[in-house]
């Protein structure tokens, strides 16, 4: 009976109800399922199995495909609540990686999730410092009920909840699900927790199935969903003062330091045809140089940087990830790579954004356990 529930649960969502047990690794022989006439096998098969199967992940909804990531082509395969992504340069458990499926969902419909209002943490809640909001109640009982397996330990750690499904980027919201009605909700940065209060315990916390909505083509739920979204004033200028503001940043830098580390960017120009690039209409290529100095002594604090924890913030609060394509064209185009103490990392990165506004800080996550380092601009950046 148990397993029957399980099934019926996975065509529309699961349960977080499944602890991650410790397991001797072994090759996962092909498995395949016959509600979606799909299989997994292989480095995925051992982590689905191992991590949650089911109750996390969800079926099978695709075959294996070679998707590009940060610009680098590997191998992931798309389940009914997230994507699996192959990594085989790095060592288990990361190895394989989770899509963040809750972030690119919120993006697909066009949500910005820095505009989701925050809430003071109350008895029992948990708040994280670098989204800025709190996991109370069945939801933070959820998400500690689940974590991928990194240690032996039987207990679920916040660092393995926070592996498996990420950092809250929303409160609790009401939306309106695929079955007409609505709920409350929570935005995680790799799933989406849904209450359903009628269900028995323990299912009145269930997992939406972002990697199915994820490759389908938005529906009118979807666009209905979207317009909880507070959409900031644009600022409105002077034709003296934009004219100031569309020339270029000065050459200088702009620092801030962070536990021994010194973060810079500068260099700041406007491109409208960037190596045969071409933005989208209404906007311009922002191209900048970032670097990071680790100043650490001890030898094995290093720091990683790439092009996707950077992100830029403009005037009007709406946020931007680096342009891919054309920060690969560049000469000196920011190449991910470890800080290791007493090295410098510095490159080109490229943003898109649109020709009425102009940048006010630039974000890096360098560490998804800690803050966001911010390096906010001058009041008046543009001379």
């Amino acid at each position: 009976m148990r397993r029957t529930l399980f099934i019926i649960l996975a065509v529309c969502a699961v349960a977080v109800t499944v602890r991650t047990q410790p397991a001797e690794r072994v090759a996962a022989a092909q498995r395949c399922f016959v509600e979606t006439q799909q299989c997994i096998e292989g480095r995925i098969a051992e982590f689905w199995e191992q991590n949650g199967g089911l109750a996390v992940f969800g079926l099978p909804i695709a075959a294996p495909e070679t998707i590009t990531v940060d610009g680098i082509a590997i191998m992931s395969q798309r389940f009914e609540r997230t994507r699996l992504e192959l990594h085989p340069t790095q060592k288990a458990p990361y190895d394989v990686l989770l899509g963040r499926m809750g972030a690119l969902r919120l993006a697909q419909q066009g949500r910005d999730w820095y505009a989701f209002p925050q809430t003071p943490a109350g008895a029992g809640c948990q708040t994280f410092n670098q989204t800025g909001h709190t996991v109370c109640g069945d939801f933070l009982t959820a998400w500690r009920a689940n974590g991928l397996r990194i240690d032996a330990k039987a207990a679920v750690s916040d660092i393995e909840s926070l592996a498996l499904f990420g950092l809250p980027l929303s409160g609790v919201i009401t939306e309106t699900l695929s079955d007409g009605k609505s709920y409350q909700v929570q935005w995680f940065e790799r799933a989406r927790f849904e209450l359903h209060p009628d269900n028995p315990a323990p299912y009145r916390v269930l997992l939406g199935l972002l990697g199915s909505e994820y490759s389908a083509v938005p529906t009118p739920t979807t666009v209905a969903a979207a317009a909880i979204v507070v959409t900031p004033t644009p600022t409105v200028y002077s034709r003296e003062e934009y004219k100031k503001r569309v020339t270029a940043m000065p050459a200088g830098y702009w620092t801030t330091e962070f536990e021994q580390i010194t973060f810079a960017v500068g260099g700041f120009n406007y491109y409208k045809v960037l190596y045969e690039n071409t933005p989208g209409t209404g906007k311009r290529y922002l191209r900048c140089s970032v670097s990071i100095n680790n100043r650490r002594s001890n030898i094995n604090d290093t720091v990683y940087i790439d092009h996707y924890r950077l992100t830029l913030v403009d005037a009007d609060g709406r946020i931007y990830s680096v342009a891919q394509v054309p920060t690969k064209a560049l000469p000196k185009g920011l190449i991910p790579s470890n800080a290791y103490p007493g090295r410098t990392i510095s490159g080109e990165v490229v943003f898109e954004i649109p020709t009425s506004t102009f940048p006010a800080k630039i974000l890096y996550r360098y560490d998804p356990t800690k803050p966001t380092v911010e390096l906010t601009f001058d009041a008046q950046p543009f001379r």
